[in-house]
């Protein structure tokens, strides 16, 4: 039995447009398979051979209960992407070790108190500065800000008042004004992208007032999928399991000077429904994965 995890339909409100699609086409290539939630207490998760992390959505308001259960779980089936894996990358702090492995991602300070993000926020000179915190999904609490707005020491205040670290970054203006493209690779491969358009309001929350981003397929250059691949060596390096899937996010400027975004590792939307040829790719995976 293979379990697609994710949560309830509350915490969905119909965004996973992912998981059913996936369900079916393993059922066709022959394999039992359904959709448990993470924080069901009646799910035996021993009876699966394979549990694969999908749409657990509602994880950053809930961590310390997704940490416990994915404790729990991991004593009782494989999980992919792999425990140690996740736990490393759900924390935005990764980015750092992919620096050290020579990856070119966007220059990141990370504030534990107050005086720190105000230190962090005055060292952003001559542009925009985005602050967000370590631990979210969504693009929640993330605010774009002009240089000397007391809106984002305030929102990086409240970040850290609510027991999270605040990331403060220079802002990528290409993904500010024209979106960025997301690379996804399966078992290290390279499988398909997309392009998401741009999210942030000046002085904070999002354009539109909501969060609902306009994805649309993409065609990304040599030099973004080289940069996707450069990041995947490198997780390959640090972690010990290559992951399952892996969303590569990139900021580049007509396709040139890439630098990584986020490396998405945990529960990143594929966008099946944009490119529905993904689909074989991922069950391939599965598979290799399930003959391991």
């Amino acid at each position: 039995m293979i379990g697609l995890l994710t949560t309830d339909e509350v915490a969905l409100r119909g965004r996973d447009h992912d998981t059913p699609r996936l369900a079916d086409a393993l059922r066709r290539d022959g394999h039992q398979v359904d959709a448990p939630i993470w924080h069901d207490d009646a799910v035996d998760w021993s009876k699966y051979e394979l549990l694969v992390i999908r749409t657990p959505w509602d994880y950053s308001e809930r961590h310390a209960e997704f940490m416990a259960w994915l404790d729990r779980a991991s004593a009782q089936t494989r999980i992919l992407n792999a425990p140690d894996l996740i736990r490393w990358n759900i924390d935005k702090r990764y980015l750092v070790d992919l620096q050290e492995c020579g990856v070119p991602a966007i220059a990141t300070m990370f504030c534990d108190d107050v005086a720190e993000a105000e230190k962090a926020i005055a060292q952003v000179v001559g542009g925009r500065l985005v602050v967000k915190p370590s631990v979210s999904a969504g693009s929640r609490d993330t605010g774009l800000f002009a240089p000397g707005d007391p809106a984002a020491l305030a929102l990086a205040e409240h970040i850290i008042a609510n027991g999270k670290t605040a990331m403060v970054q220079p802002a990528a203006e290409s993904v500010i004004e024209a979106g960025e493209n997301a690379l996804f690779f399966f078992n290290g491969r390279y499988s398909h992208a997309f392009h998401k358009g741009p999210i942030l309001a000046p002085g904070g929350g999002y354009r539109g007032g909501v969060y609902r981003p306009e994805i649309t397929r993409a065609n990304p250059s040599l030099a973004e999928v080289a940069l996707g691949e450069q990041v995947i060596a490198a997780i390959d390096r640090i972690a010990a399991e290559l992951p399952l899937y892996a969303r590569i996010d990139i900021a580049a400027t007509e396709g040139e000077n890439p630098q990584l975004l986020e490396a998405e590792l945990f529960e990143p939307a594929l966008f099946i429904d944009v490119v529905p040829e993904a689909v074989p790719n991922f069950v391939a995976a599965v598979a290799a994965r399930l003959s391991d």
